[in-house]
């Protein structure tokens, strides 16, 4: 059990590389754009940031931005769109936040699948997310529109992830929990309970009960193939003089030995049931 929740917890490791929508929005145009925030950037906040799109200058980012930011309608945040190469993502973010713009959309200078960007978080208080070249090129011919609102969403399909693997996590703890307390009680009762047993023993029937017992002495065969001159349990035939002892276990005489040990098995099993 301790080894499943090793492996859930790894996979809500794994998706802490956070990916998210960045939605573009105006009058006569409404176009969505795959992204991936920065590993060393502030996650955005699941309502979203909306801002308004500028263009960084120099592109590149790669020295400190002759624009600055200035602050949109509506109390939207200021944005600038970079491009990849020249130097490190962790640089581009600084110097775009050093400028005063609350985001940075860094778009690849070459087709590829997209990345999470790497830094040292370290003073980093702007959000960082990377695009496509394809997606870049786009926001391009819409940055410096004022009647452009520019938006970005966090992914909610690692947040459910997230929620599925810490409900499954918990479900886990809650179940270690009811079975140990289960066993421990089930130990607890085992110990405590006298060790009493369910079976009287039994010492032998005493001389008494023996003497008590009812019996005969076969004399002679009254008719022929008579099954009356054989024990009833053991089958042999008696001898003349020989004492029978009437065996509860048994509808017949039988002989002696053998009318014992009945009573004796009779008195065994009705001890046993008791």
């Amino acid at each position: 059990m301790k080894g499943v929740a090793l492996l859930f917890l790894s996979l809500l490791t794994s998706c802490l590389v956070a990916s998210a929508n960045v939605v573009l929005i105006g009058k006569n145009v409404t176009m969505a754009f795959d992204d991936i925030e920065a590993n060393f950037a502030p996650a955005i906040k699941s309502s979203g940031e909306c801002g308004v799109l500028s263009l960084a200058e120099p592109i590149d980012a790669c020295m400190d931005l002759t624009n600055k930011a200035e602050k949109g309608s509506n109390s939207s945040s200021p944005f600038v769109l970079i491009i990849r190469g020249g130097c490190s993502f962790e640089d581009k973010v600084r110097r775009v936040q050093k400028a005063g713009f609350k985001a940075a959309i860094v778009y690849d200078n070459e087709e590829g699948v997209l990345v999470a960007m790497a830094g040292n978080s370290v003073g980093v208080k702007i959000h960082a997310v990377f695009v496509s070249k394809k997606s870049g090129e786009t926001l391009t011919k819409y940055a410096g529109l004022t009647d452009v609102e520019l938006w970005l969403i966090p992914s909610f399909e690692n947040s459910a992830w997230s929620i599925m693997a810490i409900s499954f996590i918990s479900l886990l703890a809650m179940s270690a929990v009811l079975a140990t307390c289960f066993f421990i009680r089930r130990h607890r009762i085992r110990r405590e309970r006298p060790h009493s047993s369910c079976v009287r023993e039994f010492h032998g029937m005493s001389r008494r009960l023996v003497k008590a017992m009812p019996s005969l002495t076969f004399t002679s065969v009254l008719e022929d193939n008579c099954t009356s001159t054989t024990c009833a349990i053991c089958l042999e035939d008696y001898t003349v003089g020989e004492k029978l002892r009437d065996s509860a276990m048994s509808t017949q005489i039988s002989c002696f030995l053998c009318g014992f040990l009945a009573n004796f098995m009779e008195n065994l099993l009705s001890s046993m049931q008791a």
